[in-house]
């Protein structure tokens, strides 16, 4: 598929709102083509591999779910569960019984919660001026025969500031669990089986999608420097995030992680789709730490807890300030935090599909209490 054709495709169908793409010359989408390629261009090439339907699949289900030889291991991320009840664990540790038993689909529903960068990454960001978080999301089975597997995304940009302050969450677009707003991708996932990814890149100053995103949020183009993408096939998600790192020219990766098998009910950990080490997926927050920052991480697991999608020490009070207290707080490790619901997807309505969005997209978001039970 070729992406100038995708992406103008996308445009004129209303899936791209504010990005700015419609604005590139001639000679920007000479430049995009001919950047195209190396190393960072290999890892995305191959990202979808595992969920493309035209290609051979091997899954051994009593081993670790194998990991590109040319991935850093100290980039791979880590990821952890967090509910005040249960405080921080590692994802694998979840219990199998503590799992939904869902026999069909399950609907996901992610969105970004914070973002810290360690002292010594933010001084990359500094020299980058800025730097993308990428969480995909998609099935490993189709809804329905003869149709490729859907996948999500959504692409935040966080440009440096110079008071190395943390994004606050209402930067991060982040919205409740109740809200409509597109920045909250809900997954239907077949099977309640599905893979997940966060990358966190590198951009450098002079890059296509820094002048684009700068000059939208300079005209006021762009509300906030997000984009979620809404369901669209494996092939399509393909070219466009091919276009997208691209435009971006990524001069490397903070987080770096492929594809991993994720699973949300306890009759899935049993597919043969899905490796032993799966992420368990459970309502709560998830903390994604890089595989390097772990040793500092750990030791301060038990005093932690997290605050609008930021790890804070556990005795801070509840008037306090807690994005400043985070700041500070575990300054050689760099995180992510999503925000997690997972639902039956026969309890969950099939909202209308939103104007301007492709016809072959379908969007589902959580039912809403009817004005007689909200009075209850």
């Amino acid at each position: 598929m070729n992406r100038r054709n995708f992406v103008l495709e996308m445009l004129t169908a209303g899936a791209l709102p504010g990005l700015g793409i419609s604005s590139l010359s001639a000679s920007d989408w000479d430049q995009i083509e001919a950047e195209a390629g190396g190393a960072q261009a290999e890892f995305w090439d191959a990202f979808f591999d595992s969920v493309d339907p035209s290609l051979p699949h091997v899954v051994l289900r009593d081993s670790a779910q194998p990991v590109p030889e040319h991935v850093d291991p100290d980039k791979l991320p880590r990821f952890f569960h967090y509910r005040e009840d249960t405080g921080l664990r590692y994802a694998e540790n979840i219990k199998d019984s503590e799992l939904p038993n869902i026999l069909g689909s399950a609907l996901v529903s992610f969105s970004l919660a914070g973002y810290h960068p360690s002292a010594e990454d933010q001084k990359k960001i500094g020299e980058a001026s800025l730097s993308q978080l990428q969480v995909h999301a998609m099935q490993t089975t189709p809804i329905a025969q003869y149709v490729a597997p859907l996948a999500w995304a959504s692409l935040a940009s966080v440009f440096y500031n110079k008071a190395a302050q943390l994004p606050t969450v209402e930067q991060l677009n982040f919205s409740s669990e109740e809200s409509t707003s597109s920045t909250i991708n809900h997954v239907l996932l077949p099977g309640a089986e599905g893979k997940l990814a966060v990358n966190v890149t590198l951009p450098p100053r002079n890059c296509l999608l820094h002048k684009l995103i700068s000059a939208g949020l300079k005209a006021g183009a762009i509300a906030a420097p997000l984009l979620s993408l809404p369901a669209v096939s494996v092939p399509a998600i393909r070219a466009f995030t091919s276009f997208y790192n691209t435009l971006q020219v990524n001069h490397g990766f903070l987080i770096n992680s492929p594809l991993k098998d994720a699973v949300a009910s306890s009759s899935a950990l049993n597919s043969p789709n899905m490796h032993a080490d799966a992420i368990k997926l459970l309502n709560g927050q998830y903390v994604i730490v890089k595989t390097g920052s772990l040793g500092d991480f750990q030791s301060k697991m038990p005093s932690s807890k997290l605050v609008n999608g930021y790890l804070v020490p556990k005795d801070l009070g509840d008037t306090a300030d807690a994005q400043a207290a985070a700041k500070d707080y575990l300054p050689t490790v760099t995180y992510a935090a999503l925000k997690i619901t997972v639902q039956e997807a026969s309890n969950v309505a099939t909202a209308e599909t939103p104007k301007g969005t492709p016809a072959a997209v379908e969007s589902t978001t959580p039912k809403k209490p009817s004005s007689s039970s909200s009075k209850k």
